[in-house]
């Protein structure tokens, strides 16, 4: 194993150590087993010895942890019944059989008393703001919600400027780096009626701004992390597209799929799972749709799925919402996670089997409150 030396101890004649503690005085062994034991069951293990704590807390270990590829393996949104002050979460998980405890009702470990909403989910960490007031200006933080611990944002260099906020994007890939940025798309201050891009890193420091204004019709409130840049597009009317390479800081166009020139047509979902970029869009009141993949030289979508929800077994659900669409490392792993108003619960949908699963039941939840925003869970111990 790379960057780590092996530490053989030596012990006097008399004394015939254990085989635990052997191992436990083997780095490279102990790593091994660390390796193999459940994230959760990890963060207890820190309390072992200092030693222990040593490895669980080291950046490299915390990227030896997640697997390639590391699917998420739950959802959580935003509750029904909580206040914009003090939001809570429900927390939708994929293996109903055995559903572990949800892993956090509130982000009240984050020290701020206008209330704590979710930007934004990647690879692990998320990205949150407060809820902003006459009082309070909006604060930034980025969690990672497994350990519970996060970190202040600083304040921007146009924070004084009164410089509008459009989009704040967070660009986390724990198999490259243990470091993450952060993307803000805001008014240009030089430029009326133009953007300008922002971007802080957790490695380098403080924000500064990136690139040219530019004018683009697309939704930053709904960036998605892939291939090294953050994307957006638009979600009504005609596909148009953005994205940002940040190694090198530039700007691009995407092509979209050949979609039908429908007004009755949306864009009901478009996110990344296991380093696969999904588009889905389709008419109202139907069951059939494509899932579009893009390839990663950007060159074009191309058809990876067609999904017929009709099922003899089943209801016709023509009013539904896609909340996620997971990969795994096997083609027949995929499925889709849907959002059932009417009934009030959470499907998985498998796509290769064309089955349906019940996730959860949502009693008496207002339909048009939790099925707006989700949000991907996967286990991570990447610092922050």
């Amino acid at each position: 194993m790379q960057d780590i030396k092996l530490k053989i101890p030596k012990f006097s004649d008399l004394e015939q150590p254990s085989s635990a503690r052997i191992v436990d005085s083997i780095d490279d062994l102990l790593i091994e087993i660390l390796l193999r034991v459940p994230i959760r069951s990890l963060l207890c293990f820190k309390t072992v010895s200092k030693r222990w704590l040593s490895i669980i807390t080291n950046p490299q270990f915390s990227i030896l942890c997640h697997f390639n590829p590391n699917r998420a393996i739950g959802l959580f949104l935003p509750s029904a019944y909580s206040l914009p002050i003090n939001p809570e979460f429900d927390y939708v998980h994929f293996d109903n059989k055995n559903p572990p405890k949800p892993p956090f009702k509130n982000l009240k470990f984050i020290k701020d008393s206008s209330g704590i909403s979710v930007l934004q989910s990647c690879n692990g960490l998320i990205l949150c703001s407060n809820s902003p007031s006459r009082l309070a200006k909006t604060n930034y933080y980025v969690c990672n919600p497994t350990t519970k611990h996060y970190t202040t944002l600083p304040k921007s260099v146009l924070e004084t400027e009164n410089s509008k906020i459009h989009g704040i994007s967070l660009a986390f890939d724990p198999l490259k780096s243990p470091h993450y940025k952060v993307v803000c798309v805001r008014d240009s201050v030089s430029s009326p009626q133009h953007y300008q891009i922002e971007i802080y890193s957790s490695q380098t420091g403080p924000w500064r701004l990136s690139g040219d204004p530019f004018i683009v019709d697309v939704n930053f409130s709904k960036g998605v992390y892939w291939n090294g840049s953050i994307h957006w597009i638009s979600t009504i009317g005609n596909l148009t597209s953005l994205c940002y390479n940040l190694d090198f800081e530039s700007l691009g166009v995407m092509p979209m799929p050949p979609l039908p020139d429908d007004q009755s047509t949306t864009t009901t979902y478009f996110g990344e799972s296991c380093d696969h970029l999904h588009l889905i869009k389709f008419s109202f009141f139907t069951v059939r749709f494509d899932v579009y993949e893009m390839k990663r030289d950007y060159s074009e979508w191309f058809v990876k799925y067609k999904v017929d929800l009709e099922h003899p077994d089943e209801l016709n659900y023509y009013n539904f919402t896609v909340l996620s669409l997971v990969r795994g490392r096997r083609e027949e792993d995929a499925f889709l996670v849907l959002a059932i108003p009417g009934d009030c619960k959470a499907m998985r949908y498998n796509i290769i089997e064309k089955t349906f699963e019940k996730l959860c039941d949502y009693e008496g939840a207002d339909e048009q409150v939790y099925f707006l925003n989700a949000f991907e869970y996967i286990e991570s111990l990447c610092c922050v």
